[in-house]
């Protein structure tokens, strides 16, 4: 897993969740959290994904709609002024919540492997399959243990 370099894009009402990546390219997919001018959650689109194109042009561009509606999308299933509770449109197995950590900062919290987690990146292990139905086989996630402090790397085969 390479260490995710972003370009200095953040403004103060935008702040990096997590990164995805995978072994098909160096491309990288960034979860943004946007907020309002209180410091809580947009009401509409809070999670906004780009995509750091750093095989062309390492720019941080917009995703485009087909990988946003099939791939790397977010389905916001539950949102108050609290939390943010979403899962992957490709994937339905797992459920993130984005909630203020003990610090008081927006992060994506999530269980891997029975593991209470803050996410910061997701790696994703491919081996074939086609552009609508890749074959991912193995997803490891690193972050943060909620209850212990301390960083981990959690895999599971999807």
């Amino acid at each position: 897993m390479g260490a995710a370099l972003l370009p200095n894009v953040l403004a103060q009402s935008q702040q990096k969740l997590f990164t995805i990546e995978r072994s098909l390219n160096e491309d990288q997919i960034v979860y943004f959290l946007h907020l309002d001018e209180k410091g809580l959650p947009l009401e509409e689109n809070p999670i906004q994904i780009k995509w750091l194109d750093k095989e062309k042009t390492g720019e941080l561009v917009q995703i485009n709609w087909i990988k946003k509606k099939f791939g790397y999308g977010i389905e916001i299933l539950s949102q108050n002024e609290e939390q943010i509770t979403f899962r992957f449109v490709s994937y339905d197995k797992k459920v993130f919540t984005l909630k203020k950590d003990n610090s008081g900062n927006y992060n994506v919290f999530g269980t891997i492997n029975n593991c209470p987690m803050k996410i910061e990146h997701i790696y994703l292990e491919m081996d074939g399959g086609s552009f609508w139905k890749p074959n991912i086989t193995e997803v490891a996630v690193k972050g943060i243990h909620e209850l212990a402090n301390t960083r981990l790397i959690a895999t599971f085969n999807p």
